[in-house]
């Protein structure tokens, strides 16, 4: 049972883990899709061409975008709907993928953007398209950012039946209707799914016409989804022939995802400069399925372990705690480097904007460990006590170091200076999770 770190409320608490991943549902009974990416590079359907692993250059993402003589440029990188918040996660972050083109057109008073993923199979694209879905109409708390709360509402799509559907998301800013409200249309079409999002001031008299006014402008891309649809089947073995083959199928070459994590090197040195078990201290010995230091939760949104991942993980974890002191430390090893990125997105736009919540003050701190790093403190605005967590990637891995004390504001540059030696004794171990090398 997944338990949260609440460091003020008496001893610091026993070592207690939960299995990390790339998006962070728990909180609102949704789920992450978990099936893995596939390249499908080798694989036909039942007119033995081969399936789909690009989105063509040409497709019509932005069409309809802008006005009648603008240009709108498609990109395979960028921000895209990964921000996409619902039920406090973001749906769009952290999946093993083939392909993705993103548009946007947003200023002024409106905002328009599009994402087309390519996934690894119908039903992957299918059971994301569910999971956004449930995610906004099974949330029990509103997603909120100071006194300003997002209402979300699910409407069937007018583009197919489910899993395709409509939220449409209005907010209230101190208990006040807003203005405006985003309409999100979501529609998966064989391995691929589209998510548009555009936003317009509609008073609530409105919104109707406000939410069919959206439709139009996306005809032309809806209808060059039909493409992916001839690869829904080359996701399934072609049938074989009731009497046993001659010789055997040679099977397709997976990857990464259907791979699984890298292993754990047995001598990964995790549990570096941790002292010795006896006294008044406890040390939790390197395991990869041990106890650890519970969830970590910023301003509502859980950023560690975040469960569910494509592909699963593997793990490693450590520990050590005694009168007002832990250190904890996990090592989370990704089917691929991407999940990994994703996972630090969450982390990172996390720690952007959170600072204070009840009497919690987070702090971001500004550590180099030569990687991929996030570093944030939390102190308490009624009292001592002051923790520092430090998450690092290298290639599909991320490592989190984390420890607290008895101390202030004022002492979190040192205590951030102690755990960034500690992650700068383990990260070079980390370069066996690369493809390159470090």
């Amino acid at each position: 049972m997944t338990r949260r770190l609440h460091p003020r409320t008496g001893a610091v608490p026993a070592l207690a883990w939960a299995l990390a991943g790339a998006l962070a549902l728990s909180s609102c009974g949704g789920r992450s899709p978990d099936a893995s990416a596939s390249s499908g590079g080798s694989a036909a359907d039942s007119s033995g061409q081969p399936a789909r692993t690009e989105i063509p250059d040409d497709f019509p993402l932005a069409s309809g975008m802008g006005g009648p003589g603008d240009r709108i440029a498609t990109s395979r990188s960028g921000t895209g709907l990964r921000d996409l918040t619902l039920c406090h996660s973001t749906p769009l972050r952290g999946l093993g993928l083939r392909d993705r083109m993103v548009a946007d057109n947003s200023g002024g008073e409106s905002a328009d953007t599009r994402e087309l993923v390519l996934l690894g199979s119908a039903d992957e694209a299918g059971r994301l398209a569910t999971t956004i879905s449930d995610l906004a109409s099974a949330c029990e708390t509103p997603d909120r950012a100071g006194d300003t709360e997002t209402l979300t509402e699910v409407r069937a799509s007018p583009f197919g039946p489910a899993p395709a559907s409509t939220l449409v998301q209005t907010w209230t800013i101190g208990g006040e209707p807003g203005d405006g409200a985003t309409v999100v249309h979501v529609l998966p079409a064989g391995a691929a799914l589209l998510v548009t999002s555009t936003y317009g001031q509609w008073t609530a008299d409105e919104l109707e016409e406000g939410v069919a006014s959206t439709v139009a402008p996306l005809r032309e891309a809806t209808a060059a989804l039909r493409m992916f649809d001839d690869d829904t089947t080359a996701q399934q073995p072609t049938q074989q022939p009731t009497q046993q083959p001659t010789e055997p199928t040679q099977p397709t070459e997976p990857t990464e995802p259907t791979q699984g994590p890298s292993a754990v090197p047995e001598d990964f040195p995790l549990d570096v400069g941790l002292p010795a078990d006896g006294g008044d201290t406890t040390v939790s010995a390197p395991s990869p399925d041990g106890d650890g230091m519970g969830e970590v939760e910023m301003c509502g949104r859980v950023v560690w372990p975040q469960p569910a991942t494509p592909g699963g993980v593997r793990r490693l974890v450590t520990g050590a705690s005694g009168p007002e002191y832990f250190e904890g430390r996990e090592l989370v090893v990704h089917a691929d480097a991407e999940l990994a990125v994703g996972a630090m997105d969450v982390l990172r736009a996390a720690a952007s904007d959170c600072r204070t919540v009840r009497n919690q003050v987070w702090t971001v701190l500004d550590r180099d460990t030569g990687h991929d790093t996030v570093t944030v403190g939390l102190t308490y605005s009624d009292g001592l006590g002051s923790s520092v967590f430090q998450v690092t990637r290298v290639g599909s891995a991320r490592v989190m170091v984390t420890t607290y004390g008895e101390g202030s504001l004022a002492s979190l540059g040192s205590q951030a200076d102690e755990v960034t030696e500690t992650t700068g004794r383990i990260v070079p171990a980390m370069c066996v999770f690369t493809k390159t090398g470090c």
